[in-house]
Formats: C-alpha cells, structure tokens, sequence
C-alpha cells in the first residue's frame, strides 16, 4: 500500500510552497503530484502564479506545472494553453511539461488521444514529445480507430528512419512505448520496423514493446 501523508506533513509541503529557497518549493511541488494531494490545488495554483514569471526558477515551474496536471487541477488550463500555445518565452522544458499537463486536464478519460492528436499538428519537437509521452507515462489506451489515425500522422511526420531534430528525444520512441499495452494486431507491424533501427534507444524500445514491456517512464 502507497504511504500516507500525515496531516502534519501536508501542512508542511504546503508552507514549503512559499519557503524562501526554491529547492523547498519544488520538492513541495513534486509531492504534491507524486502523493495527489487534491487539497492542495489551490495553494499549487496561487503559488505557480507568484513563481511563473521568475526566469532563474524555470525548475521548479516545471515541477509545478507538472503537478497541476497529476492533480487534474483544470483552473490552471488558461496559463497551461498559453504556455502551450507558445505566447510566452518559456523554455523547453516548461513546454514539455505544459504540454503533458494540457493533455491531462483536456482528455475525457485514458482512452481519449483526441488532445494528443490536436498537438501533434505542431511542428515544435517539445510539443510532439510532451503530448506522445503522455501516452506512455499514463497507461492511455486508444481506440483502434485512433490507433491508426496516430500511426498515420506519424508515417507522415517522420518519414526517416533516423530522427533529425538533434538533442531531442525521437518521439517514436515514446510511441513505441506505449504501443506495448495497445492493440497488437494494429501495432507490432510499425513496432518491427525498427526492431533492426540503428538508432539503439529506438531498438530497446521495440524489443521491450513486442514482449508488452514499456521502456519510457515519467
């Protein structure tokens, strides 16, 4: 059985929220997705908003705005969708996060890709990941209808065998990840292609897929 927070320790991630030193506030953020403490949605959210615009803590917003996510926390969406829609200069790592918690907060259960798939009309490498990763991190199982649809817009995507977008993790191979737990009649045709990928990671992924092992966790 998953340990407990006593009350005692709830009240005190909550004070570590505004504790003076960042690394207090994203270890609080950390434990209050890892632990889903609902109760403190409030103060997350109030805390994201008085941190999100210091550029030095990037950090720990992204431990935040992960959080927010892990906790369905669906009043942060407007700042989550702005993040997203890139209308702020937030760095990599704050937009993969967004991403991942825009994904939770707008699917209507784990079988619903249909915000991945919206995502995945973008071109920006941070986008295509934090939305496939989703896929893999949290179980999601999509229809076999969607299935297909997400295997199409990836053959049109990446028509290459070696990713290029270089320093960025090759999307595949979140989606080969999470084609593990799918339909294998639908999937093992596009997992075999790269079981003899030169690209080793990629290789790892499809050979754990075929045994239903997932290689990728958040």
């Amino acid at each position: 059985m998953a340990k407990e927070l006593t009350p005692e320790e709830i009240q005190q991630t909550e004070n570590d929220l505004h504790d003076s030193k960042s690394t207090k506030r994203r270890s609080a953020a950390k434990k209050i997705g890892k632990f889903k403490l609902y109760v403190l949605g409030d103060a997350l959210y109030n805390a994201y908003m008085e941190e999100r615009n210091d550029t030095r803590t990037w950090e720990t917003q992204y431990e935040m705005i992960l959080a927010l996510g892990h906790i369905d926390y669906k009043k942060a969406l407007p700042e989550i969708e702005e993040i997203v829609s890139m209308r702020n200069n937030n760095g990599a790592a704050e937009i993969n996060a967004a991403v991942r918690t825009f994904v939770r907060l707008k699917r209507k259960s784990l079988n619903d890709i249909k915000p991945v798939l919206d995502l995945l009309k973008s071109d920006n490498p941070n986008i295509i990941n934090g939305a496939v990763s989703v896929l893999t991190f949290d179980d999601m199982i999509p229809t076999d209808k969607d299935i297909r649809r997400i295997i199409a817009v990836f053959d049109s995507k990446f028509k290459d065998d070696v990713f290029s977008m270089k320093g960025t993790t090759d999307p595949r191979s979140y989606l080969i990840s999470a084609m593990s737990k799918w339909n294998k009649s639908i999937c093992e045709p596009y997992i075999k292609r790269f079981i003899d990928s030169s690209d080793l990671q990629i290789k790892k992924d499809a050979e754990s897929a075929l045994k239903g092992k997932k290689s990728r966790t958040e």
